[in-house]
């Protein structure tokens, strides 16, 4: 029994100093105090949670890992991310860090906000060429509403690295031009993108765009082949494009 009691108490003490380890990690890196919970409540399971979505997302370098992990936690606690991301720069002012907080603020809609910080983080010797960041903030332009402004920093990320103007890019920069009544370019812009888009967002705004200039029956036939490639895809793929099949069935004559 004593014997017992001793296992036990090591493995009590154990745990313990592992939670604290934990919870050291937490507080020194800014990260959200929910963690702390996390991990002191849910034992091994909530140290596996810490390190795959905080920890190994950081050492991997990866953006769809840091994705998952911040949708994980904003979850449970809205605004975190921002917080952590504003305290990053507050404190260390780096380019990366300006670009994390800037794309935070453009899932929050704060689009000024996010333009400010673009420019910011673009004052450096190679800010103009940073393909990341004029992408970001061609994004931001775009979606604050400046079309011309958002076209221009489109066509320069093409000139500086054009396997940056990627799918999404080219969507965007589809949309600036609709949003100066370039109709035609956009029309044609739209036409380019959608062959290639992986997802229903770019054929779903062009058949917006083409319902808008009085193409009734284009714009028709893109929101039944919405439904219909949607309707006949694998559950992941119906519930990511869930937006964009409810507004074709809504357009759907």
């Amino acid at each position: 029994m004593g014997l017992f009691n001793f296992n036990f108490g090591l493995g009590i003490g154990f745990i313990l100093i592992i939670d604290l380890a934990f919870a050291y990690h937490i507080i020194r890196t800014g990260r959200s105090p929910i963690w702390i919970m996390v991990v002191g409540f849910l034992g091994p399971l909530g140290w596996a949670a810490y390190v795959l979505l905080a920890l190994l997302p950081d050492m991997l370098g990866s953006s769809a890992a840091r994705r998952l992990a911040d949708n994980v936690i904003n979850t449970a606690d809205p605004g975190r991310g921002y917080r952590e991301k504003l305290r990053n720069v507050e404190m260390v002012g780096s380019v990366d860090s300006k670009r994390e907080l800037a794309e935070e603020c453009i899932r929050m809609h704060r689009f000024q906000d996010a333009i400010e910080l673009y420019e910011s983080a673009m004052q450096g010797p190679l800010g103009g060429n940073d393909a990341a960041l004029l992408k970001g903030l061609a994004r931001a332009k775009m979606l604050s509403g400046d079309g011309a402004g958002a076209e221009a920093l489109f066509i320069r990320l093409n000139e500086v690295d054009p396997s940056a103007f990627d799918a999404d890019a080219e969507l965007d920069y589809a949309r600036a031009l609709a949003l100066q009544g370039r109709n035609d370019a956009a029309i044609r812009q739209y036409e380019k993108v959608v062959a290639r888009y992986p997802g229903e967002e770019a054929r779903a705004r062009f058949a917006l765009l083409l319902e808008s200039v009085g193409q009734q029956p284009r714009a028709q036939a893109l929101f039944q082949e919405i439904i219909k490639s949607v309707t006949g895809a694998p559950s992941h793929y119906r519930s990511r494009q869930r937006e964009w099949l409810q507004m074709a069935r809504q357009h759907l004559k």
